[in-house]
């Protein structure tokens, strides 16, 4: 059942998944024996892999009967090569999932339902501490994934390059943006505003097109009455993909960009470090890899960042309530150990020493966190910030509305397809994936 749901998900046939398995069983005679120690998989997808390390070998040295093999990937692939990964029964045991993927996969047979592992061990405080609940339950009642850490995303900038521009104060709209990324690049010859512009599926640009909708009043998906419908005409699609194009088309910011789309690609990390970057859109823990570099290049000076807001619109700047958080794979054979593990995870000791980069996902935990003078931003920004809401309640799978959503910017932005047949496009099929479920 579960190869079904994933193999439908994903677009192959179950024989084709079923063959793999068993070529798979073939070359892997032994699950390990009752005396042995019990050998978990957990896959990790944020850069801090020594700290992770350092963290696990702590959990194994409580908990000699278990095992942590630490694996990595890059957010852009984890989604897919998951549920690829699932199709064939081979996945890791605890899997770092962003938010809004819980549903969906939950849904797809690919997680296992955590309610019993719950029931009998509750994390935490409780439930109740968590955030975004609502995302890690399915259709279905179940819940499928414990959130673990959240953010949001926020404007940073190079101060001195602000300065150098005549710059006088940070951008509050779309259209102050627009003009301050093209007075950087006139008067320093650096890129204004460096976002990723690349089309690969998980990209940044399902972010900057939903923001610019949000500040609008506008949103892909709506709900109105437990209804779902999209939200936005092909007036609005093309408004948005013309925006963007024209950074590129103007030059200020470099068509290389095309080719990066992940936010924390080291082309962005690496331009806001060195200053040939003024301006970027991320989240915390990318902001903070731009400082440590900068820092580490310049030690005893003093980094010249800051972060704002997300640009207004009609309407305020709104940016999306995000965060991380933990699955079981429905595959697992030692769902016990998992959850043992998921469980130390969320341990407030683990957001003071392996994973600073994070905001903890739990209420209690979150009342502590020092944001610091460069962060502020983020604190004001995660005051406007939304959940998926009916994103991820409705019809629409989030994964592929996100992949669709970076396939039509990153053609228009190119010009490999004209804005208007683009944003059509976004529309026809994103309309498809309501109409077949």
């Amino acid at each position: 059942m579960i190869w079904k749901h994933v193999t439908a998900c994903l677009g192959i046939s179950l024989g084709s998944a079923m063959a793999a398995l068993m070529a798979g069983a073939a070359v892997m005679p032994g699950i390990a024996q009752a005396a042995d120690p019990v050998t978990l998989t957990f896959r990790f997808n944020d850069p801090e892999q020594k700290e992770m390390r350092a963290a696990l070998d702590a959990f194994e040295k409580a908990n000699p009967g278990i095992k942590i093999n630490l694996e990595r990937m890059a957010w852009k692939d984890a989604r897919d090569q998951f549920l690829r990964e699932a199709a064939v029964g081979e996945t890791p045991d605890v899997v770092h999932i962003a938010f809004v993927w819980a549903k969906e996969m939950g849904e797809a047979g690919a997680l296992a339902p955590l309610d019993a592992l719950i029931k009998a061990s509750p994390p935490g405080k409780g439930l109740g501490d968590f955030i975004a609940m609502d995302l890690a339950t399915g259709k279905d009642g179940k819940i499928y994934a414990l959130p673990w850490t959240t953010d949001t995303w926020a404007m940073v900038y190079r101060t001195d390059l602000l300065d150098q521009a005549g710059v006088k104060g940070l951008p509050a709209t779309w259209d102050e943006l627009r003009q301050v990324s093209r007075d950087v690049h006139a008067k320093t010859g650096k890129t204004g505003f460096g976002f990723p512009a690349g089309s690969a599926s998980s990209g940044s640009l399902w972010f900057l097109a939903n923001y610019n909708w949000w500040s609008n009043g506008k949103a892909l998906v709506v709900e109105k009455d437990n209804k779902f419908s999209v939200g936005v005409d092909k007036a609005d699609v093309a408004g948005t993909m013309n925006y963007f194009k024209s950074y590129l088309d103007d030059g200020d910011t470099p068509k290389s960009m095309l080719g990066v789309s992940d936010w924390a690609d080291p082309v962005i990390i690496r331009g806001l470090a060195d200053g040939s970057i003024a301006i970027g859109i991320m989240p915390p823990a990318s902001f903070r890899e731009a400082i440590n570099a900068y820092t580490a290049a310049n030690p005893g000076k003093a980094a010249p960042f800051t972060s704002g807001p997300v640009p207004k619109g009609t309407t305020v700047g709104t940016s999306h309530l995000g965060g991380r958080m933990l699955g079981i794979s429905a595959t697992s054979k030692h769902p016990q150990e998992a959850w043992k593990l998921v469980q130390f995870l969320n341990d407030a000791s683990i957001f003071t020493g392996a994973y600073k980069s994070q905001f903890p996902a739990q209420r209690s935990l979150l009342q502590s966190v020092d944001f610091g003078p460069e962060l502020k931003g983020f604190a004001e920004q995660l005051t406007h910030a939304r959940t998926w809401g009916p994103y991820a309640d409705g019809p629409y799978a989030m994964g592929s509305m996100w992949n669709l959503t970076g396939r039509a910017f990153g053609a228009a932005l190119s010009g490999q397809t004209s804005v208007d047949a683009a944003a059509g496009d976004l529309l026809t099929q994103v309309g498809k994936l309501n109409a077949g479920r």
